[in-house]
């Protein structure tokens, strides 16, 4: 599927900034870029031209498959175990890994039917919550999406002032404009329309180092866990990225 895309390129004190005169940042380096297409049926290919193909796993009858060019995930929601499992693990993370420098995470976003209270879902992620851990997250929990930054020790958590429509792609985005400046933008993937203002808050957060795998669609697959425990990403999801910018320092 081609959409028009966005290009890429403790709690900290909070300054959100919610208006439609913010523009998207300037492009940078294309590290990772998932457009939907398999280079076999257990793998994902990296468009960027990095060879960050992404192995598919899979647990309790969970697929992923390539439908017209997106991704499509397990569907409904299970909170009993066994569970149709699915994620996506991009085969190396080395330069998923941002320091102290400014990047972006995104990816086209479907909901195929209402998400379950009960569990989180997890879109994109690297690293995990907790003292002394690293972690940059995209997540659509109850369907209302929010990304996560994390240095180990402060965070900064972000969500838009917006909740998925089942049925509808949006694009949504994540940026560490600067050392201290974070922003979140959700947009319609076809007109490049902002769906909602972007929101934006500050943090003074240290490098971003996160250790272990980059995960795309759930945490992992454990067939003795729930939803509740994996956070399984259920629906569709297409044009999948990380980059790095170069942009001027807000110290």
């Amino acid at each position: 599927m081609t959409f028009l895309r966005s290009t890429i390129g403790a709690v900290c004190a909070a300054v959100l900034a919610a208006t439609p005169a913010l523009a998207a940042p300037p492009p940078g380096e294309l590290e990772l870029l998932y457009r939907g297409d398999l280079v076999d049926a257990a793998r994902v290919a990296d468009s960027s031209g990095k060879g960050l193909h992404g192995n598919i796993l899979t647990g309790g009858g969970g697929t992923i498959t390539s439908v017209d060019g997106f991704l499509r995930f397990p569907g409904g929601s299970c909170t009993i175990a066994p569970c149709p499992q699915a994620i996506i693990r991009p085969a190396n993370a080395v330069t998923l890994t941002p320091g102290d420098g400014r990047f972006v995470y995104a990816a086209n976003i479907r909901l195929t039917e209402p998400p379950s209270p009960a569990a989180g879902m997890n879109v994109f992620q690297f690293g995990a919550a907790g003292a002394g851990v690293s972690q940059w997250k995209l997540q659509v929990d109850s369907g209302r999406p929010s990304c996560r930054w994390s240095d180990g020790t402060e965070f900064v958590l972000l969500p838009a002032d917006l909740t998925l429509t089942v049925g509808r792609w949006y694009r949504v985005t994540c940026y560490r404009l600067s050392p201290v400046l974070f922003q979140i933008r959700v947009d319609d993937p076809v007109t490049g329309r902002q769906m909602t203002p972007p929101a934006r808050q500050t943090g003074k957060l240290r490098d971003i180092l996160p250790s272990g795998a980059v995960v795309i669609g759930g945490k992992r697959i454990n067939a003795a866990q729930t939803d509740v425990d994996t956070d399984q990403f259920h629906g569709d999801l297409d044009d999948i990225e990380f980059g790095r910018r170069i942009l001027p320092s807000d110290d």
